[in-house]
């Protein structure tokens, strides 16, 4: 990635995934700020609230956004890819939606996002708290973890993944900013999580789809290719029009 002196300003907000917290965004944070750029990652109220969820969570990015200088990038992983494409809708300030690890939500019902909760044996849902969590310890010492760098296991083993709200997967998707705002795509070639079916409907749909040589968590192996998108994003938006 370039990060070379003389980064246009901007901002960009960068939206954690499940179970996870801004600190998890730290490497693509750094990597942003060293460039000059303004950089947000909130802690998502589902993460905090078994009451809050997808809506409450879209408001919350929705009024950080709005605290940025602009122009904004919004950078979403795994589950924040959801929370963003509700929170920019509407937003005049955000000039780049920067999936990373899913495909655009559409607006609606989906009921493969609840399918998923209580199914496989590593995640723990608790439905009279309303939350549900993945097994950290399997995650890190026998799973995925495993592969992670040095600097990364450990910021793991000192922040375990935490229980998020149920309602993430239930509450409706009530808008699509990708349908107005430029949208880039960054998908794992080996993302388990992505389902082929997803990974054409991203091709038919957007421009600028990307493979990227790595797996769901991009922005552990990966963070110079989220954050050269940013910056592509914002230098392109300070050129004379």
């Amino acid at each position: 990635m370039d990060a070379r002196p003389g980064t246009p300003p901007g901002s960009a907000v960068i939206v954690h995934g499940t179970w996870s917290n801004p600190g998890d965004m730290g490497w693509v944070r750094r990597l942003l700020e060293h460039a000059g750029v303004h950089v947000e990652a909130p802690d998502l109220p589902s993460h905090r609230s078994a009451r809050a969820g997808l809506l409450e969570d879209a408001d919350e990015v929705r009024r950080v956004i709005r605290s940025c200088p602009p122009p904004v990038v919004a950078i979403g992983w795994s589950y924040g890819c959801d929370v963003i494409g509700v929170a920019a809708d509407g937003e005049g300030s955000v000039i780049r939606l920067i999936y990373a690890g899913a495909v655009p939500c559409r607006v609606g019902i989906d009921p493969e996002r609840i399918r998923w909760v209580d199914s496989p044996p590593w995640i723990t849902a608790d439905y009279s708290a309303g939350t549900f969590v993945l097994d950290n310890d399997w995650w890190v010492y026998e799973e995925k973890g495993t592969t992670f760098p040095p600097d990364v296991q450990e910021h793991i083993r000192r922040n375990p993944r935490r229980p998020a709200a149920i309602r993430i997967n239930t509450d409706p998707i009530p808008a699509a900013a990708w349908k107005s705002i430029g949208t880039t795509v960054l998908l794992g070639v080996d993302d388990e999580l992505v389902t082929d079916e997803e990974r054409r409907w991203a091709a038919e749909t957007f421009d600028d789809v990307r493979a990227v040589d790595t797996d769901h968590f991009l922005l552990f192996h990966r963070p110079e290719v989220v954050a050269g998108v940013a910056l592509e994003a914002l230098r392109d938006a300070a050129l004379p029009r």
